[in-house]
């Protein structure tokens, strides 16, 4: 992950973590969900999903299949027809922990 340093006019440091983008189908997508939020909004399902999909309970998405979280995504919205489009590394800016953001058609 990269991280920009900005200076403000009074010389205060501030960082912003980026990363390019980690998969893109070239189609346009319609929605977008971020894995953090996934987790919060049903964490029994987020853990059961992954087990399934990925083998454990882990938030840490770097390394895994784009198919595989095509498919987890399917699942966890119950959805056969959602179409993973893009992946994207981001960090929280609040716990400095990475998350992913995923866009998708549906």
């Amino acid at each position: 992950m990269n991280r920009i340093i900005y200076k403000d006019v009074n010389g205060m440091e501030y960082s912003q973590c980026y990363a390019p983008c980690v998969f893109d189908n070239g189609q346009k997508a319609t929605s977008t969900v971020y894995s953090d939020r996934l987790y919060q909004w049903d964490y029994k399902k987020y853990n059961e999903l992954c087990k399934k999909h990925f083998g454990n309970e882990g938030q840490y998405w770097s390394g895994r299949k784009p198919e595989l979280i095509e498919a987890f995504l399917r699942d966890y919205m119950n959805d056969q027809s959602v179409v993973l489009c893009r992946i994207e590394e981001h960090e929280n800016r609040a716990t400095g922990y990475p998350l992913w953001r995923f866009d998708y058609l549906q």
